[in-house]
């Protein structure tokens, strides 16, 4: 360890250093915070978020899903907004069906398209996407009514301005939380040929910035326009490589799929209130939906005065750096800049070398060292997570409401771990060999980065390149040997450290908001990269603030961060503002004249007691013959419900082939359907329809052979399908017809829920499903 840094104790540059690396770190991420609201007085060319909480406000007053009357309301008071806007709407009725898995999926949905006329010829359209259905057990607040209100107040705006020579179609798509039934329906409609652009606007929360988290292939052209013209642009090529391999959807995936251009956006903190009862417009950052409109109105603004007719060019490299600023590059260009990395660690070492700071072997244990570090640092919060999940009330499932508190007790964890175990480190190895260890495994994990995914490198190839810049400035100038230059040294170190700070502390941050407590893993690995590249200056403070021999620093931030964690946990008690989550649904066999009350989780809570009095645990095969998931179930009473009914049409044989075609229907109004055929042998089904649409699902293996399930959702105003099926002569069909409607029987709910617990999220939970079963 060079003399000067054993020797320091200068608490003002000390002082000075631990603000400053405070005040970036938090400064980086402040930058990233959406805008302010603009009033509802703000003139009629701007985006208004107070104006467009008009809309949140009407959209989320109840829960909304398909099929339901609030649906039917909320779809009412779009159809008159778009008529006022001078849309002209229309509903697109439609039936959309996936059904590429083991059950075939079906959604009858009522898309609402309007359309705002340019001055061109209408064939390269602007299309603005959001869904106006939630799930069954929210509001709907920021999923996705703040989407459906950006798309409606940017409408207004462009009412108010000069015409655009695109036109923008409106699409408020229908069953997008079951199936994304809207999107795959406005595929058929005459319009989806004239479109070249898509943008999508989503919610995974309620707040948080209006993140472009995904882009069309060959993103080269979109990803350009984009950074020229959003305000607010918050986007990433990481984003778009990591979002690109994960299974998640939203409607733009089928636009994806179907190869259209365009760009998706949603805000992603305030995971607990997702599709939560909480997702309510109170609960709506006004600065969120703000980013969403603001961003919106200037990208139709800039692309409705484009040419549309090439929209594809190679992948870019693109992320936020400061202040809005997004830096771009050519993909090629990463051999340039890994090249360059490699002779700036190849110098850095070698200068090392000769002023005698590090030797071969010595260089070799930092490596190992620094590997070591980070995985004994990122491999804490796997016991550590696992305790703090054991504490919550709800396990940590589905989200928790202080994700920010959790943020900064882990990082305060991971700070002062990694200084402590650096301590450790650094009394047999000096401080540059840990350095030139840190620079060259980091150089190894970009190079993999640089060859597996590209658009991700720049995550540690600019943070590398100015971090081994600085180290080999203050080498070259002496600085780290000079008692009268320790500002130079410090100085330097912290301009080299911008890019660390400006670049992975926002995606640290964002991980961790976008995930919580599922995977913290990701996000303080992430972290420790970026400490590994402070090392100097960490050292540095912790030299300074050493009482004696003993490590002051590291602990006083490991014991804050357990006072920390302490406190967020505290604030994750159930109550009215932070409630706990209860899964229950309520099955009736009317056939046995058998009902149960049914759950997916195991944990209980004050409330789902009363239902769970001789519970036990185990597949539903009482009301579904090929059940295997394991669920919490217990007798109930059985009521007397209208059980669905299958009438007969049609069943006539023509040969070998008999043609049966039924009315499905359901006297209790039910939001859904679901239909479970059991014929004799596999081969013995030829083909199926529902309401006119091929369906083909696979064999589900059962005990009494191999059955056929289809799910209908969204059901008709009418709450009527009809099932036709092609099968061979002579051998009888056994139908499982079942309804579902979106509450359960509160006439067997003795205890009210209290205000500090909801039902769960999903479509099945706060579910009443009543079987009938019918042999033809």
């Amino acid at each position: 360890m060079p003399h000067y840094l054993m020797r320091h104790r200068d608490s003002v540059l000390a002082a000075f250093v631990l603000l400053a690396l405070t005040g970036l770190a938090l400064l980086s991420i402040f930058l990233l915070m959406p805008p302010k609201p603009v009033p509802a007085t703000a003139p009629a060319t701007e985006f208004s978020a107070e104006r467009a909480m008009q809309h949140v406000n009407r959209i989320a007053a109840q829960p909304h899903a398909m099929g339901t009357a609030a649906h039917a309301q909320v779809r009412a008071y779009l159809l008159q907004q778009m008529q006022e806007l001078g849309l002209n709407p229309q509903v697109q009725e439609a039936l959309a069906a996936e059904d590429q898995g083991a059950v075939a999926n079906v959604g009858y949905v009522y898309n609402l398209l309007g359309r705002v006329k340019g001055t061109g010829g209408g064939r390269e359209a602007i299309l603005l996407v959001a869904h106006y259905d939630s799930q069954p057990n929210t509001l709907g607040a920021g999923d996705d009514a703040a989407g459906v209100a950006a798309i409606l107040e940017t409408v207004r705006a462009l009412k108010h301005s000069e015409p655009l020579q695109q036109d923008v179609i409106v699409l408020l798509t229908d069953g997008e939380e079951y199936g994304l039934f809207g999107a795959r329906a406005f595929l058929e409609h005459p319009w989806a040929r004239e479109v070249a652009l898509v943008l999508n606007v989503e919610a995974r929360g309620n707040k948080g910035p209006s993140m472009t988290f995904e882009l069309s292939p060959q993103n080269g052209w979109i990803a350009r326009r984009f950074i020229e013209a959003a305000p607010y642009p918050f986007v990433s090529s990481l984003a778009y490589e990591i979002y690109s391999r994960m299974p998640n959807d939203t409607d733009f995936t089928i636009f994806k799929d179907a190869g259209y251009t365009g760009l998706n956006s949603a805000f992603i903190g305030g995971l607990a209130h997702y599709h939560k009862a909480t997702d309510s417009p109170e609960n709506l950052s006004r600065e969120s939906l703000q980013h969403h409109g603001s961003n919106m109105l200037a990208l139709v603004r800039h692309f409705g005065q484009l040419s549309l007719s090439q929209t594809k060019a190679p992948d870019i490299v693109f992320f936020n750096f400061i202040n809005g600023w997004v830096i771009h590059y050519r993909l090629g260009l990463n051999v340039f800049f890994v090249a360059l990395g490699a002779l700036l660690l190849l110098a850095t070492v070698k200068v090392a070398q000769r002023k005698k700071m590090a030797t071969g072997r010595q260089v070799i244990a930092g490596v190992g060292a620094y590997l070591l570090l980070l995985v004994a640092v990122a491999g804490l919060f796997v016991p550590v997570n696992g305790l703090v999940l054991s504490l919550l009330p709800s396990g940590g499932l589905g989200g928790v409401y202080g994700a920010d508190q959790f943020f900064i007790a882990y990082l305060l964890l991971a700070v002062g771990l990694f200084i402590l175990l650096s301590w450790l480190v650094l009394r047999w190895l000096p401080l540059f060999p840990l350095l030139l260890g840190v620079f060259i495994l980091q150089f190894v994990l970009m190079g993999v980065l640089a060859l597996l995914v590209p658009a991700a490198a720049y995550l540690l190839l600019f943070p590398l390149l100015f971090g081994m810049g600085g180290v080999l400035l203050v080498l070259l100038q002496e600085l780290h040997q000079k008692p009268d230059r320790g500002w130079g040294y410090a100085l330097i170190l912290l301009l080299a450290a911008l890019p660390a700070v400006f670049i992975i502390m926002p995606i640290a941050y964002s991980v961790f908001l976008a995930f919580e407590l599922q995977m913290p893993v990701a996000s303080m690995a992430l972290l420790t990269l970026l400490l590994g590249l402070l090392l100097p200056l960490l050292v540095l403070l912790e030299r300074s603030y050493r009482w004696r021999f003993v490590p002051l620093l590291p602990l006083v931030l490991l014991v804050v961060g357990v006072l920390q964690v302490w406190r967020a946990v505290a604030g994750e008690q159930p109550s009215a503002e932070t409630p706990l989550h209860s899964q229950v649904a309520y099955y009736l066999n009317a056939d046995a004249g058998k009902a149960y009350w049914v759950s997916g989780t195991e944990q209980f809570d004050e409330w789902k007691q009363q239902f769970f009095t001789a519970a036990q645990a185990g597949p539903l095969e009482e009301v579904y013959p090929h059940a295997q998931r394991r669920q919490l179930k217990n007798q109930a009473e059985p009521l007397a419900l209208a059980p669905p009914v299958a009438q007969v049409l049609a069943d006539s044989v023509v040969g070998d082939e008999r043609l049966l075609r039924l009315r499905l229907s359901s006297p209790r109004g039910a939001a859904h359907l679901e239909v479970i055929l059991q014929p004799g042998t596999t081969d013995t089904l030829q083909s199926i329809k529902l309401s006119g649409k091929a369906l083909h699902p696979q064999p589900i293996s059962a005990p009494s052979g191999n059955v056929f399930h289809i799910r209908y959702y969204g059901l008709p105003i009418r709450k009527e399908a009809e099932l036709e099926v092609r099968l061979k002569t002579g051998v009888p069909l056994h139908l499982l017809l079942y309804d579902h409607t979106l509450a359960l029987p509160q006439e067997l709910v003795r205890q009210p829920m209290p205000p500090h617990i909801i039902p769960s999220q999903g479509r099945d939970s706060n579910l009443t499903v009543v079987r009938q079963q019918y042999t033809f």
